[in-house]
């Protein structure tokens, strides 16, 4: 599980259609602090409606966002498991 905040949203013309109804959202990962780590931005779905610049916990296991999708061939790895009260 990553520390990250959302700091974009990514766009699709076409993607797998396990995809379909998730929003897909740019997040960075960051340490305690809140700074960057210097790691680029990856894509992560979102479960709870997360907007721009909160901090989320991102799982990065491949397994179980297949379990989330329900599709045991979807491409997803990434999804926000929570959002952060500030």
């Amino acid at each position: 599980m990553l520390l990250c905040r959302v700091v974009g949203r990514a766009v699709a013309t076409h993607s797998h259609s396990s995809l379909d109804g998730f929003s897909m959202l740019l997040c960075q990962q960051e340490d305690s602090a809140g700074v960057p780590t210097g790691e680029p931005p990856f894509v992560a779905i979102d479960l709870f409606g997360a907007g721009m610049h909160q901090r989320v916990f991102v799982s990065t296991d491949g397994i179980a966002a297949r379990g989330v999708v329900d599709d045991e061939q979807s491409p997803v790895r990434n999804f926000i498991q929570g959002v952060i009260d500030d």
